[in-house]
Protein backbone atom coordinates (compact mmCIF):
# COMPACT_ATOMS: atom_id res chain seq x y z
CA UNK A 1 0.00 0.00 0.00
CA UNK A 2 1.39 3.52 -0.84
CA UNK A 3 1.87 6.38 1.84
CA UNK A 4 -1.43 7.94 2.23
CA UNK A 5 -1.16 11.43 1.34
CA UNK A 6 -4.08 12.57 0.59
CA UNK A 7 -7.67 10.39 -0.59
CA UNK A 8 -11.08 10.79 -1.44
CA UNK A 9 -13.85 8.06 -1.59
CA UNK A 10 -15.74 8.66 -5.16
CA UNK A 11 -19.31 7.22 -5.10
CA UNK A 12 -20.99 6.84 -8.77
CA UNK A 13 -24.54 5.58 -8.37
CA UNK A 14 -26.60 3.76 -10.91
CA UNK A 15 -29.83 4.83 -10.96
CA UNK A 16 -32.70 2.18 -10.19
CA UNK A 17 -35.88 2.21 -13.06
CA UNK A 18 -39.00 1.10 -11.90
CA UNK A 19 -40.53 -2.11 -13.66
CA UNK A 20 -37.97 -2.54 -16.57
CA UNK A 21 -34.57 -1.89 -14.21
CA UNK A 22 -31.58 0.03 -15.48
CA UNK A 23 -30.70 -1.22 -18.77
CA UNK A 24 -27.24 1.28 -18.99
CA UNK A 25 -24.15 -0.32 -19.65
CA UNK A 26 -21.55 2.42 -19.58
CA UNK A 27 -21.96 4.37 -16.39
CA UNK A 28 -19.94 8.29 -16.52
CA UNK A 29 -18.19 9.67 -13.73
CA UNK A 30 -19.20 13.26 -12.45
CA UNK A 31 -16.10 15.94 -12.51
CA UNK A 32 -14.52 15.64 -9.35
CA UNK A 33 -13.80 18.60 -8.51
CA UNK A 34 -11.52 17.94 -5.31
CA UNK A 35 -9.32 15.74 -7.45
CA UNK A 36 -8.94 18.32 -10.77
CA UNK A 37 -5.24 18.24 -11.08
CA UNK A 38 -4.23 15.63 -8.64
CA UNK A 39 -1.45 13.40 -8.71
CA UNK A 40 -2.94 9.77 -8.34
CA UNK A 41 -1.49 7.01 -6.52
CA UNK A 42 -3.63 4.21 -6.03
CA UNK A 43 -6.69 3.16 -6.74
CA UNK A 44 -9.00 0.46 -5.13
CA UNK A 45 -12.89 -0.46 -5.09
CA UNK A 46 -15.29 -1.95 -2.57
CA UNK A 47 -17.91 -3.75 -2.88
CA UNK A 48 -21.48 -4.38 -0.47
CA UNK A 49 -19.51 -7.07 1.67
CA UNK A 50 -17.01 -4.13 2.54
CA UNK A 51 -19.45 -1.59 3.43
CA UNK A 52 -23.03 -2.26 3.66
CA UNK A 53 -23.79 0.91 2.21
CA UNK A 54 -22.21 3.98 1.09
CA UNK A 55 -22.01 7.76 2.38
CA UNK A 56 -25.54 8.18 0.47
CA UNK A 57 -27.37 5.49 1.96
CA UNK A 58 -27.38 3.79 -1.25
CA UNK A 59 -26.19 0.14 -1.48
CA UNK A 60 -22.89 -0.77 -2.51
CA UNK A 61 -22.85 -3.30 -5.99
CA UNK A 62 -22.23 -7.26 -4.79
CA UNK A 63 -19.18 -9.18 -5.29
CA UNK A 64 -21.14 -10.72 -8.40
CA UNK A 65 -21.90 -7.68 -9.77
CA UNK A 66 -18.11 -6.41 -9.32
CA UNK A 67 -17.05 -9.21 -10.90
CA UNK A 68 -18.71 -7.62 -14.60
CA UNK A 69 -17.51 -4.33 -13.68
CA UNK A 70 -15.06 -2.61 -15.64
CA UNK A 71 -12.88 0.93 -15.31
CA UNK A 72 -11.86 2.91 -17.88
CA UNK A 73 -9.50 5.93 -17.18
CA UNK A 74 -8.95 9.30 -19.00
CA UNK A 75 -5.14 10.32 -17.97
CA UNK A 76 -2.41 11.76 -18.80
CA UNK A 77 0.93 9.90 -20.06
CA UNK A 78 3.69 9.83 -17.21
CA UNK A 79 6.46 10.02 -19.63
CA UNK A 80 4.69 13.04 -21.44
CA UNK A 81 2.06 14.68 -19.30
CA UNK A 82 0.55 17.04 -22.26
CA UNK A 83 -0.58 13.24 -23.73
CA UNK A 84 -3.66 12.64 -22.11
CA UNK A 85 -6.40 9.78 -23.11
CA UNK A 86 -7.96 6.54 -22.02
CA UNK A 87 -4.48 4.66 -21.79
CA UNK A 88 -6.25 2.37 -18.99
CA UNK A 89 -8.79 0.54 -20.58
CA UNK A 90 -11.21 -1.92 -18.90
CA UNK A 91 -9.56 -2.55 -15.69
CA UNK A 92 -11.58 -5.27 -14.30
CA UNK A 93 -12.78 -4.40 -10.76
CA UNK A 94 -11.86 -8.01 -9.45
CA UNK A 95 -8.29 -6.24 -9.87
CA UNK A 96 -8.96 -3.29 -7.99
CA UNK A 97 -10.54 -4.86 -4.71
CA UNK A 98 -8.36 -5.71 -2.16
CA UNK A 99 -10.10 -7.04 0.94
CA UNK A 100 -10.91 -10.77 1.54
CA UNK A 101 -13.92 -11.14 2.93
CA UNK A 102 -14.89 -14.79 2.13
CA UNK A 103 -12.87 -18.15 0.91
CA UNK A 104 -14.29 -17.33 -2.56
CA UNK A 105 -14.02 -13.18 -2.64
CA UNK A 106 -11.98 -11.98 -5.21
CA UNK A 107 -9.38 -9.40 -4.16
CA UNK A 108 -5.60 -8.48 -5.28
CA UNK A 109 -3.28 -8.27 -2.54
CA UNK A 110 -1.06 -5.54 -3.86
CA UNK A 111 -3.01 -1.87 -4.39
CA UNK A 112 -3.59 -1.35 -8.02
CA UNK A 113 -0.44 1.61 -8.34
CA UNK A 114 -0.70 4.73 -10.86
CA UNK A 115 2.70 7.04 -11.88
CA UNK A 116 1.15 10.07 -10.16
CA UNK A 117 -1.06 10.65 -13.44
CA UNK A 118 -3.43 13.45 -13.58
CA UNK A 119 -7.18 11.69 -14.12
CA UNK A 120 -9.75 13.51 -16.06
CA UNK A 121 -12.79 11.95 -14.22
CA UNK A 122 -15.49 13.67 -15.89
CA UNK A 123 -14.23 11.71 -19.16
CA UNK A 124 -14.21 7.97 -17.42
CA UNK A 125 -16.64 5.52 -17.11
CA UNK A 126 -17.78 1.96 -16.31
CA UNK A 127 -18.30 -0.58 -18.31
CA UNK A 128 -21.16 -3.50 -17.52
CA UNK A 129 -21.07 -6.11 -20.52
CA UNK A 130 -24.95 -6.98 -19.23
CA UNK A 131 -26.87 -4.34 -18.02
CA UNK A 132 -27.66 -5.02 -14.18
CA UNK A 133 -31.20 -3.96 -14.55
CA UNK A 134 -31.37 -2.62 -10.85
CA UNK A 135 -34.85 -1.58 -9.86
CA UNK A 136 -32.76 0.68 -6.81
CA UNK A 137 -29.98 2.89 -6.71
CA UNK A 138 -26.61 0.69 -6.27
CA UNK A 139 -23.06 2.52 -5.99
CA UNK A 140 -19.69 2.11 -7.28
CA UNK A 141 -17.26 3.21 -4.71
CA UNK A 142 -14.01 4.04 -5.69
CA UNK A 143 -11.40 5.22 -3.30
CA UNK A 144 -8.38 7.04 -4.73
CA UNK A 145 -5.34 7.78 -3.22
CA UNK A 146 -3.14 11.27 -4.49
CA UNK A 147 -1.18 14.01 -3.60
CA UNK A 148 -1.00 17.64 -4.87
Amino acid sequence: MPNVNKSQLIEVILSGVATTGNQSTKIQFADQPYLRFKKVQAIEVLDVTDMTLSPTNKTPISAAQMKTSYLTLYLNDPSNPANVGEWIQNVPFTLLHRIQNSATDPFVRSMFHLDNQVIYWEKCYITLPVAFANTTDVSFLVQVYFKD
